[in-house]
C-alpha cells in the first residue's frame, strides 16, 4: 500500500482539503502556536506537502517551509482554494480568520496588502456560495449528498477505521459538502429535518456494521478498537487529526472516537448503543 495519505486513509475522504486549509488559515491568526499534537501536525504537514505536488501547485514545493512566511501561505491558500473549489464552510471559516488577522495586521507593507486582497476574495467566495445556495434545491442535494456519503459507507470504502471512526469520517464529509451547506444556510426546520434523517441514517449503518440492532449496547472497546490492516497508523493518525477540533469535555463522544491515543472521555458511555452514539456524534459535528 502507498504511503501517501491522499492515496491511503484519504483516497475516499474528500473533505480532506478543506480541513487542511482551515488548519493553514489558523497558522495567520495564531502563529508558531502548536495547538496539535505530533501524530497530528506530521499528518498535517505530510497532506500540505502531497497537495503542493498536486498540479498546477508545483511552483511552490521547492520554495521552503510554507509555515514559517505569512505572504507564502498566503499565496498558498489562494492556490490552494483555486485548486479544491471548497464548499461554504471552508470558505466562511478561512475567510473569517483572515478578517481576523487583518483587523491587527501591521508591519510588512507586502504582506497586508496581499492579506487584504485575499480576505476580499474570500468574502467575495462565500458571498456568492450563499448566493448561489439560495439558487439552487439546496435539501435534494443535500438529501443526495447524504446517500452518497452512506453508500461509500455501505461499501466498505470506510472499512479501515473502527465502526464508530467510519460513522465520524461519514459525518465529516457531510459537514463540509452539499449537507452541511444545507445545514449551516437553511431554515430552522429544513435543518432539523436534515439532521433528524442523518441521526437515523448514520444510527442504522453503524448497528449493521456490527450486525447488531440499534438498540444493542456493547462495551465502548467494541466500537472503537480498529481491525488490522496495511497503513493501521496513518489510517489512526489521519483520524486523529480530523477530530482535532473535539474536546473531551465538549464533544465526549467525537473526542473518545478519534483521539484514541488518549484515554476515554469522562463523558463516553461505558455501554452505548448505536443509537446513542451515532446520535451524539451528529449533535457534536454539527454543532461545532
Amino acid at each position: 500500500m502507498s504511503n501517501l495519505l491522499l492515496e491511503g486513509p484519504g483516497r475516499h475522504v474528500s473533505c480532506l482539503g478543506s480541513k487542511l486549509m482551515v488548519d493553514l488559515a489558523k497558522d495567520l491568526r495564531e502563529p508558531r502556536r502548536t495547538v496539535l499534537a505530533p501524530h497530528q501536525q506530521s499528518v498535517r504537514e505530510r497532506l500540505t506537502q502531497e497537495f503542493m505536488h498536486k498540479a498546477p501547485l508545483r511552483q511552490w514545493a521547492a520554495a521552503g517551509s510554507l509555515m514559517q512566511q505569512d505572504v507564502r501561505l498566503l499565496q498558498w491558500l489562494e492556490q490552494l482554494a483555486g485548486l479544491l473549489q471548497p464548499g461554504y464552510l471552508a470558505l466562511s471559516l478561512v475567510a473569517e480568520r483572515l478578517n481576523n488577522v487583518l483587523e491587527r495586521a501591521g508591519g510588512d507593507a507586502l504582506r497586508h496588502s496581499q492579506l487584504e486582497t485575499l480576505c476580499a476574495q474570500f468574502h467575495q467566495r462565500v458571498a456568492r456560495a450563499q448566493a448561489q445556495f439560495q439558487q439552487r434545491d439546496a435539501a435534494a442535494e443535500a438529501a443526495q449528498h447524504c446517500e452518497q456519503v452512506l453508500a461509500h459507507w455501505r461499501s466498505g470504502r470506510y472499512n479501515a477505521w473502527s465502526p464508530a471512526g467510519r460513522c465520524y469520517v461519514a459525518l465529516e464529509e457531510l459537514r463540509w459538502g452539499a449537507f452541511g451547506e444545507a445545514v449551516y444556510l437553511g431554515p430552522t426546520k429544513e435543518r432539523e429535518a436534515l439532521l433528524s434523517r442523518c441521526r437515523q441514517m448514520a444510527c442504522d449503518q453503524l448497528a449493521a456494521s456490527v450486525n447488531a440492532s440499534a438498540r444493542t449496547r456493547h462495551f465502548y472497546h467494541h466500537w472503537l478498537t480498529t481491525p488490522a490492516a496495511p497503513g493501521l497508523m496513518n489510517y489512526k493518525d489521519t483520524l486523529s487529526w480530523l477530530g482535532a477540533w473535539s474536546d473531551k469535555e465538549r464533544q465526549p463522544v467525537a473526542w473518545s472516537v478519534t483521539q484514541t491515543w488518549q484515554s476515554v472521555a469522562l463523558g463516553m458511555p461505558r455501554l452505548c448503543s448505536a443509537a446513542r452514539l451515532a446520535s451524539a456524534m451528529v449533535d457534536e459535528v454539527f454543532a461545532s
